[in-house]
């Protein structure tokens, strides 16, 4: 059995996924794909536009064959630990061969050589690092100088496609999935694909492969029309359509700003300080913010700095939506990673996929939520955020079925023809 792994948010699923998934499969010619998804947040701190189940069932409908979900406690993260958990998951199923994944820059050698110097424990590294963080630098502007300056590329050729590598998400997560794969000591071999543009950020929508920014944003502007339905595969259409008919979405993080000020507004700052991220005094400006802000782009503009990024913003405030403390996720984050693999969807063909899953993971498989009870304590801690993440989440609905909480425990998983 040839086992495929791939790491997603298919935040819509678009052709630019279905074109990854076609052409790893072409690469690979694997019997099964497994992908590991982010479930209702994804890893820039954001409000995914439809629920963890319904993005899940697009994805097996476009081609994968089952989806596994990424905690919540690794899905809204930094690059490093965000890859560090999806792989570990993929090292837990205990049968993937292949991880593929998208890059700018489709020569794997040079990722790796990058991936070598993330390394924590090369000190030359985080020596540089450390030197242009002092100096100022935003993270993701001091890691590109440490990286030309440990480097030292022999061209501006080579020193133009580092700077590539380093300014795009994609290739930066690519980066560190190699980085976990040595990490972690795993067999599963690395494959890349060479990602056709649009870039990820990209927030105008075009017919083909466009960026999942841009359809996020034509749809919540527009809702779904010709654009959208020009931009992703027929199949994710239809889900949608349906989904959006019945109150189940589109959400956007906005929808939850009245609940985000109000946690801020009430916490002390001590107990924002204790948030996973939060460092250097952050918290007396981020409670200084909160006062004074009437919505959350009021916020997030107030506090942003060189340093401090929206996006990393945008995860702080997320880790304090679920109360993710730096002492909670450091008890969680061992050796082992991810604690569970959560099925969100499959096919119905993939039965074969899954009785040999069940030989061969290391950790428990959850199919059904009541069955947590039965698991160690380690498996509930970890559980607990992704259930609280959901019923939060749900508050963004506009279905009052969909606002109800509890749905990790009520909505059943059914082999997707």
């Amino acid at each position: 059995m040839r086992v495929l792994g791939i790491i997603a948010e298919y935040n819509p699923f678009h052709y630019g996924h279905l074109y990854h998934l076609m052409k790893s499969k072409e690469l690979i010619q694997p019997d099964f794909v497994i992908a590991v998804q982010s479930g209702n947040f994804t890893q820039r701190g954001e409000a995914a536009i439809t629920d963890k189940w319904i993005r899940a069932e697009a994805a097996v409908h476009c081609g994968a064959d089952l989806v596994l979900e990424l905690p919540v406690v690794y899905a809204v993260q930094t690059a490093e630990l965000f890859a560090y958990g999806a792989v570990q998951t993929l090292n837990h199923t205990g049968l993937t061969d292949y991880l593929s994944f998208g890059s700018e820059i489709d020569d794997l050698e040079q990722l790796k050589a990058i991936a070598e110097l993330f390394v924590p424990e090369n000190p030359i590294y985080q020596n540089s690092l450390k030197s242009f963080l002092q100096q100022g630098l935003s993270f993701p502007a001091a890691r590109c100088q440490a990286i030309l300056h440990d480097l030292a590329p022999s061209s501006e050729e080579s020193a133009g496609t580092i700077k590539r590598i380093l300014s795009d998400s994609n290739s930066i997560l690519a980066v560190e999935y190699l980085k976990a794969l040595k990490r972690t000591g795993s067999p599963i071999a690395p494959v890349t694909v060479h990602r056709i543009r649009s870039s990820y950020g990209s927030q105008r929508i075009k017919k083909g492969i466009t960026s999942a920014a841009s359809i996020r944003k034509e749809i919540l502007q527009h809702g779904l029309d010709s654009k959208v339905e020009n931009a992703v595969p027929q199949a994710v259409f239809r889900i949608l359509s349906d989904a959006f008919a019945h109150g189940m979405g589109p959400v956007r993080t906005e929808s939850l700003e009245n609940l985000l000020l109000g946690i801020l507004r009430r916490s002390s700052t001590a107990e924002i300080k204790s948030w996973m991220d939060v460092s250097e005094g952050l918290e007396n400006r981020i409670q200084k913010s909160a006062q004074n802000a009437s919505s959350l782009e009021d916020l997030i503009l107030s506090m942003k700095t060189r340093r401090y990024t929206q996006t990393r913003l945008q995860r702080i405030l997320i880790h304090g939506l679920i109360d993710l403390t730096t002492e909670a996720f450091r008890a969680m984050n061992d050796d082992t990673g991810p604690k569970y693999l959560r099925i969100l969807a499959f096919s119905e063909h993939a039965a074969p996929l899954l009785k040999q899953l069940k030989k061969t993971a290391r950790v428990p498989i959850i199919t059904k939520a009541a069955h947590i009870a039965r698991e160690k304590k380690p498996v509930q801690e970890m559980f607990a955020f992704d259930r609280l993440a959901g019923d939060l989440y749900s508050l963004g609905m506009k279905s009052p079925k969909g606002r109800k909480g509890d749905r990790d425990y009520t909505h059943r998983i059914r082999p997707i023809p």
